[in-house]
């Protein structure tokens, strides 16, 4: 401190000079904060400045006793660097870096906390490593220079592995990368072992001496996890049975286990042939005559004789399929039984009593399952209730006939051809309507009942040009109970239209009629004299004023075009209408009204505009005011 104020005194001058802090711009606090305001002198007791509070460096251990300019070469403080690089020499001769405070601590340069501080680098000690002196590893540990090394295990324990017979890791080949068998947790390098867990080391297998697999001298690597390798032996003198004169596979694992290799058991599910009924007690060689491979699972290859001495039937006249399993299954040859659903024929009614051979007369493949392949004769010689042949019916038995009984029943629904029978057709005989043959008959009415058609005269079907749609009119139920459903035209026929005759419209056909009103009441139109429509020119619509009630009397409804009320109820038309061509011409100032062009009160309203029809804008009811 006595240095730092000889300092102090040496600037005052220069203070004075210059007139400034010689401490710098950055030091902002008063001066009496450290001298007396008497002289520049510093009394260490009296400084107020906080170096901890006051700057990011905080005095701590050694840092609290030590002269101040030991760090602040000069009066400007803040030059002084934070890094301790900047006070503190690199005895480490920058092995570690420049970061002081990774190892050491401001109140010595002693490290006793060196295992914690190596947890955090790239190689924590463990096991042996924890015990094991600093200068094994770092060998300028000394002159306390440490430089970056390799954390491979080989880079220390070279000699270690060279020098290792049991087993010789140089004539093995074994990797250098000693963790594989070695663990960094272990306190001695003997204590090896190795993660065999690719090929387990259980039952049979579970050998301490390695070389039992792993010839001397050998690679570790490369050898194959196959039994074969290995137990070429036991395979070539295996007898029972004999491995290589029954041609076994050599993959011992479909019958072996690690445990030992004398019991071994194969599972014959495994093949895709699992052993059932009276497979499971019989002999390998019974099947596995030429070998253990590509044994055929066909039963027909071990059961051939069976199928050709079977009598009951007789397999092989009558051509049986070499499916065994479509009759037999493995509990016993001789209880055969065939499931005929399987082919999509199953065997009911008459059919379920019928020798096999009745149906299958030329072998039991690709037999048909048309009817008339086993009844033609049948049908040939049916003449009931209509000779087949020469009616042309379809040879689809089953349309009529069902296998419950016997052929000669029949059972036909009509229905189903798309033409139900109802009312007295159902009484009829079939050739009535299939005259020479059951097929590609007519459905439309017409083609049966064209003389009905042509007879009928009340009303006359031909002459007034009916159509040939029968259904519109007759019913199935008898042919002169007619009628029509108007309203299925478009036209209901109500009021006097009901009671009219049909030729009173059709006069000329039943197709094509207008179903304007005009043009059946023509006549009505031009006759009418009050108001004479024709000379008026009405519309020929005659809905707005008539109904089908009668022609007369007629209503107009006026109000929906001009409303009549007040003077304007007037009962005769012509009055308003003048032009009796055409009753949608009308004025209000043509006829009543044509004062109204100089009556003093209109021309008081300027620009008062008068049209045609504009004075009912004023006079809604026809009165004056």
């Amino acid at each position: 401190m006595r240095n730092l104020s000889c300092i102090v005194f040496l600037l005052i001058g220069s203070l004075s000079i210059f007139a400034q802090s010689p401490h710098g711009n950055s030091l902002k606090i008063d001066c009496s904060s450290c001298h007396e305001s008497t002289n520049w002198r510093i009394i260490p007791k009296n400084v107020k400045f906080n170096h901890n509070s006051e700057t990011s460096f905080k005095l701590t251990g050694q840092h609290v006793t030590v002269n101040c300019i030991s760090c602040h070469k000069s009066l400007i403080f803040s030059e002084a660097k934070t890094q301790c690089i900047s006070c503190h020499l690199d005895v480490h001769q920058n092995s570690v870096g420049v970061n002081c405070v990774r190892c050491h601590k401001t109140n010595s340069w002693i490290v006793n906390n060196i295992i914690r501080i190596h947890q955090n680098s790239r190689f924590p000690l463990m096991g042996a490593h924890l015990n094991v002196d600093c200068q094994s590893c770092h060998s300028e540990y000394l002159n306390l220079y440490f430089p970056i090394i390799s954390v491979s295990c080989f880079s220390c324990h070279k000699q270690q592995y060279y020098a290792t017979t049991s087993p010789n890791h140089v004539q093995a080949n074994f990797s250098t990368n000693c963790q594989t068998c070695h663990g960094l947790t272990d306190f001695t390098w003997g204590n090896a072992s190795f993660d065999h867990s690719f090929f387990p080391l259980v039952g049979g297998h579970n050998i301490q001496n390695c070389f039992a697999c792993h010839a001397p001298g050998s690679n570790f690597k490369g050898l194959t996890t196959d039994c074969y390798p290995c137990h070429k032996q036991n395979y070539i003198t295996a007898k029972n049975p004999d491995h290589i004169a029954a041609k076994f596979p050599t993959t011992c694992q479909d019958c072996h286990n690690t445990l030992t290799f004398t019991q071994a058991v194969f599972n014959h599910n495994s093949t895709g042939f699992p052993l059932t009924g009276a497979h499971a007690s019989i002999s390998c060689q019974s099947c596995h005559i030429s070998g253990y491979t590509n044994t055929p699972t066909n039963c027909y290859s071990c059961h051939a004789s069976d199928y050709a001495n079977t009598t009951n039937p007789n397999h092989s006249a009558q051509g049986f399929s070499h499916d065994c399993s479509q009759c037999h299954t493995t509990n016993d040859w001789g209880g055969g039984s065939f499931d005929h659903t399987a082919v999509g024929f199953p065997l009911t009614g008459m059919h379920a009593n019928l020798q096999c051979a009745q149906c299958h007369t030329s072998g039991f493949t690709n037999t048909s399952m048309a009817c008339v392949t086993c009844h033609l004769k049948d049908y040939s010689a049916a003449i009931s209730p209509v000779n087949h042949v020469a009616a042309g019916l379809p040879q689809t038995c089953q349309d009529c006939h069902s296998i419950a009984a016997q052929f000669t029943t029949t059972s036909f629904t009509h229905s189903s051809t798309g033409f139900a029978l109802t009312g007295a057709h159902t009484t009829v005989s079939c050739e009535s309507c299939h005259k020479g043959s059951v097929m590609n008959t007519p459905v439309d009415c017409y083609s049966c009942h064209a003389n009905d058609y042509a007879n009928t005269t009340d009303p006359n079907h031909v002459q007034q040009g009916f159509p040939h749609d029968c259904t519109q009119c007759h019913t199935t139920t008898s042919w002169g109970d007619a009628n029509f459903n108007h309203s299925g035209t478009g036209f209901p026929l109500t009021g006097a239209h009901t009671t009219v005759a049909c030729q009173s419209c059709h006069n000329s056909n039943y197709t094509n009629i207008s179903p304007l009103c005009y043009s059946c009441h023509q006549q009505d139109y031009a006759g009418t004299t009050n108001p004479a429509h024709q000379s008026a020119g009405f519309p020929t619509d005659c809905t707005p004023c008539h109904t089908t009630s009668g022609w007369t009397p007629s209503t107009f409804n006026h109000a929906q075009y001009f409303p009549l009320s007040g003077n304007h109820d007037i009962s005769t038309c012509s009055t308003c209408h003048t032009t009796a061509s055409n009753f949608g011409v009308f004025s209000c100032t043509a006829t009543c009204h044509s004062q109204a062009n100089t009556d003093p009160h209109h021309t008081d309203v300027s620009g008062y505009v008068y049209s045609p029809t504009s004075c009912y804008g004023c006079h809604p009811t026809g009165q004056g005011d």
